[in-house]
């Protein structure tokens, strides 16, 4: 869920998944993150999911305008059905329109396994076997904004009926309030807030949850405090409990097409938007090209010193040895063999001796200029193309955040 930002901030850097914290105070006290607290929770979070490649599906609740789902939708390839749920629909269709690849990226895949992205408008306080079997359940800065009857029934929908194998949920640490001086909204950080644990109440609450259900807790925190003494004792402003199932029972991974037909016969959700992600393996074409590149411009300057009669290339045919091209600047990156370069160099056209001399140019007396510019243009048209492994499931569907 979004809000005003209490505090102000600003972002350096996206790329970061353990961030480091700046704090920089003006005359209002206030402190900034960078990267952006929010962002902090989002990195956070996926890289949890990350270190654990057997996770399957993932299930946000609380997802707003899905700006974990947008950071993460290409991070990580294990996570295969994500299902996204809020009770606002404005900010769900906002999500949507994040979402939504760009067309782009059905010509060059930026996942190599399906993705099936499912945005639902409705109440998760309401149990629903729905999302039975989902692998992962996060909740980003949501419990906070829920009366403590309908928290009790969430926590009963999550650990009693979807008994996910991981439980990711981040809320304010109201021991860290003492920074802001001026709340706006009184006590809390965010006027929806209906309460803010300090970090003890945080711990009974997850300890609450751990004798009653078959889960272990541990605890985390993002957004440091300043480094000094007066600051040290009070936590992180976000602090975070991570859920994880003890017996973890061999299952099936369920499937978008079970869950699809879950959906159909549910009268509780309403599915506002669906994603199948473009994805597949494709034809590298860059490194071909370099190479032909490459050789293009070694032909003329063999051809050049040839005509002057200058380092020894006054006799035909003008070659270059494979290992030269192999330690070329351009193509140090891609630690080629020779093995490699020869199956490359037979792709694109050009010969190669045995004494691993690839062949820039024959005698012009016995091979023209013209037959050589069109077989190498007849190379081009039929070696650049993409291969592409097209999705075998489809569908008949259609700053600084502080809460």
């Amino acid at each position: 869920m979004t809000s005003s930002a209490v505090a102000t901030s600003t972002s350096n850097s996206d790329e970061t998944i353990h961030p480091s914290t700046h704090h920089v105070s003006d005359n209002e006290g206030e402190i900034h993150f960078t990267p952006p607290l929010y962002r902090q929770r989002y990195l956070f979070t996926l890289d949890l999911i990350q270190h654990d490649s057997s996770l399957h599906s993932l299930l946000d609740i609380g997802c707003g305008t899905c700006q974990l789902l947008t950071i993460g939708k290409y991070r990580n390839p294990h996570i295969q059905l994500i299902a996204a749920i809020d009770i606002i629909r404005y900010q769900l269709e906002e999500g949507c329109f994040r979402l939504k690849p760009l067309p782009v990226e059905y010509m060059i895949f930026r996942r190599e396994t399906p993705l099936h992205m499912y945005v639902l408008y409705g109440d998760a306080t309401k149990i629903c076997n729905c999302f039975s079997q989902f692998d992962v359940v996060t909740l980003i800065e949501v419990i906070e904004h829920l009366y403590l009857n309908d928290l009790e029934n969430l926590v009963k929908h999550i650990f009693g009926y979807i008994c996910p194998r991981r439980v990711i949920v981040t809320t304010p640490n109201a021991d860290f309030n003492v920074l802001f001086p001026q709340m706006i909204c009184g006590q809390f950080r965010h006027a929806d807030h209906k309460f803010e644990f300090t970090r003890d109440e945080f711990k009974k609450w997850s300890q609450k949850i751990v004798h009653t259900y078959d889960y272990r807790v541990e605890f985390n925190g993002v957004g440091e405090a300043p480094l000094n003494e007066q600051h040290r004792n009070i936590g992180t402003c976000t602090q975070i409990a991570i859920f994880y199932r003890k017996h973890n029972h061999m299952k099936t991974n369920l499937t978008s097409s079970e869950f699809y037909q879950r959906l159909s016969y549910c009268n509780q959700h309403e599915l506002i938007g669906f994603i199948d992600y473009p994805f597949g393996v494709q034809q590298t074409i860059e490194l071909q090209e370099q190479i032909r590149y490459i050789l293009n411009m070694y032909r003329l300057m063999a051809e050049d010193k040839a005509r002057h009669g200058d380092d020894n290339h006054d006799t035909y045919p003008l070659t270059v040895n494979c290992q030269a091209l192999i330690n070329h600047p351009r193509l140090l990156q891609y630690n080629l063999t020779v093995e490699d370069l020869k199956h490359i160099i037979e792709i694109i056209g050009y010969k190669m001796l045995h004494n691993n001399q690839i062949i820039l140019a024959e005698d012009p007396t016995t091979c023209t200029h013209e037959d050589y510019h069109t077989n190498d243009h007849d190379h081009r048209s039929t070696n650049n193309k993409t291969e592409t492994v097209k999705p075998n499931y489809q569908h008949q569907q259609t700053e600084e955040s502080w809460d």
